[in-house]
Formats: C-alpha cells, sequence, structure tokens
C-alpha cells in the first residue's frame, strides 16, 4: 500500500511501499477514503509526542474510511460500516495517511465513529482534531453569550471551528486575520477583526475594547506574546493555549484563569461537532484538496503558518 511516513522521527515526510496492517484483536482494518492535516502530523514526524512509535512511522491522525476487516474481540463495528474520527493511539506508527490502517475499535487517545448518513468523505475526515479542539476549547474558557472572545489564529483548520462555535455561542467574536481573509472570517461569525500584519494586535485591541475583553483563545505557537494577549483579559476572565504556550507563571496567575488546554472525552467532543456539521449549524470551510503523494508538500505549508481553513487529503 502507499503511505506517508518518516524513517525515523526527525526525517522529512515521504512517499513509500509498505504492506498493508493486520488487525490484532480488538482492531479493525480501514480502507481509508480521506484524512486531513494537522499541525499535530508535523510533530509526531519530528518525534515531539511522548508517545511510543514504530518504524517506518506513518503520519496523520483524522480520516475516513471503510472497515474491511475486524479483528477477533471486535463488537460494535462490521466489516462494511463508514468509520471517521481521530485515529490516534499508542505505539504511533499507524497513520491515516496511507491506503489503509488498524486503530483499535475504542481508541485509547483518539476517537472513532461511525459517518452520519450522506456526509462527505471529506467533510468527514476535516471534522475529528480540529472541530473537538475548538469545542473543547471554548467550552473549558466559558465562551458564552453576552461575552467577548479574542481568538490568535483564528483563519487556521483549528480557527476556522471556533469562530463559528464562538458565535453560535452568542459571543462577541474578535479574530485575527490578514485583510484579504477579513470578510471571509466575518461570514463565519466574527464580529470584528485585527490585521497582525499591520501592527501590535494588543495594542489594536485595546483601542476598540478599551475595557478588555473576556475571554482569549490562543491557537498559534508565538509563546513570545501570549503575556501580552492574556494582559487583554478582564480580572476574572480567562485565557488558554490550544498549543501549550502558556507560560508557568500565568499559569499560577489569581487574576484570570489560564490554562494549557488538553482534550478529554473525546468521543463525546467527535460525537457533538459531527452532529453540529451533519445538521447545516457549521461548515467545514476546506482550503485546498490533495492526493495522498502531495502529502509532504501539504505537511510543509500547514507548518510555515497562514493556513486558511482545512487541508484535506483525497486518498
Amino acid at each position: 500500500m502507499r503511505a506517508v511516513a518518516v524513517r525515523r522521527t526527525g526525517d522529512t515526510p515521504e512517499l513509500m511501499e509498505m504492506p498493508v496492517p493486520r488487525p490484532a484483536p480488538g482492531e479493525v482494518l480501514v480502507a481509508l477514503e480521506a484524512a486531513s492535516v494537522n499541525p499535530v502530523d508535523m510533530g509526531i514526524a519530528e518525534g515531539l509526542l511522548s508517545m511510543p512509535h514504530t518504524n517506518p512511522l506513518v503520519l496523520g491522525v483524522d480520516g475516513m474510511g471503510r472497515v474491511t476487516e475486524a479483528g477477533e474481540e471486535v463488537r460494535g463495528l462490521t466489516v462494511g460500516d463508514l468509520v471517521h474520527g481521530q485515529f490516534l493511539r499508542a505505539p504511533l506508527g499507524n497513520g491515516t495517511f496511507a491506503d489503509y490502517t488498524v486503530v483499535t475499535e475504542f481508541p485509547d487517545r483518539g476517537a472513532l465513529q461511525r459517518v452520519p448518513d450522506g456526509m462527505p468523505a471529506e467533510i468527514a475526515a476535516a471534522l475529528p482534531t480540529a472541530g473537538m479542539t475548538a469545542l473543547g476549547a471554548l467550552e473549558a474558557i466559558g465562551v458564552r453569550a453576552g461575552r467577548s472572545v479574542l481568538i490568535v489564529g483564528a483563519t487556521g483548520g483549528v480557527g476556522v471551528f471556533v469562530v463559528q462555535l464562538a458565535a453560535a455561542f452568542g459571543a462577541e467574536v474578535i479574530a485575527t486575520a490578514r485583510p484579504d481573509a477579513d470578510r471571509w472570517i466575518r461570514q463565519l461569525g466574527a464580529a470584528g477583526t485585527v490585521d497582525y500584519t499591520t501592527g501590535d494586535v494588543a495594542e489594536q485591541v485595546r483601542r476598540t475594547h478599551p475595557g478588555g475583553v473576556d475571554t482569549f483563545l490562543d491557537l498559534t505557537r508565538d509563546a513570545a506574546r501570549f503575556g501580552d494577549y492574556a494582559g487583554l483579559v478582564r480580572d476574572g476572565g480567562a485565557a488558554a493555549s490550544v498549543t501549550f504556550t502558556a507560560p508557568p507563571d500565568l499559569l499560577t496567575s489569581e487574576r484570570i484563569a489560564v490554562t494549557n488546554f488538553q482534550m478529554r472525552d473525546k468521543p463525546d467532543l467527535l460525537a457533538r461537532i459531527t452532529a453540529e456539521a451533519a445538521a447545516g449549524r457549521i461548515t467545514v470551510p476546506i482550503q485546498q484538496s490533495v492526493t495522498l503523494d502531495r502529502i509532504p508538500e501539504a505537511l510543509a505549508r500547514n507548518a510555515a503558518g497562514g493556513a486558511r481553513g482545512k487541508t484535506t487529503v483525497r486518498i
């Protein structure tokens, strides 16, 4: 089968031929139809996740496909089921950037479920990690109607879900965006935007919101600026990073609640974000769709920053 993998962590991802994996007891073999790119993919390639792994290490954590074989002790899924989710489990190595993958019926670190009737493959593959992160992070900082939220990194794969969900909660959404993305991000639900290419973001927010904001969510890896943005949050508010860049001194702040967000109860989050998309309450903005052989280039572009929406993979 074809697979995008690294021969060892730290290597450049490449397309290679590998044997089709076989499902062990409690596992299913999935013929993948689509996958999607997430920042964590390069983190895995670089060895930044503290999880055991096998080599070569097939990349990709999100996907959608059909169960073609079920190992012993599998009870909930059957051959022919269409499934999607976050195919993350230990040891890393059987990712979704491949023709086939094996996954436990109940992943220890991810979430897997049947695809709703009529949901396109690429939509189902684009939802899991980004959508679960967006929903969980917003709930963690208490975003709700009548409150304001500053979203830094709003146009990326997670950001496009955060903006829509926060607006649906009834919050005032202030989103960082380039001028060419201003209209687009407002259509997704942002009440106002901040152009991070033309000046200091914190200063621009202070001019429009002199009393500060209620909450702040950082979706970038700019640890140096996290404190500046957190300083915009009113007393009693909350701030969080989804990339673990909130510094230790702020994590113990008594003025505001600061957290490095980590997902919990992934099956519940996946079920809820999928229901939102299936009902048409949120859209899944796909910036580009690539074939399996173009994944290394897509990973490099994603790592360089400036993504707008999701990148999906046709398999």
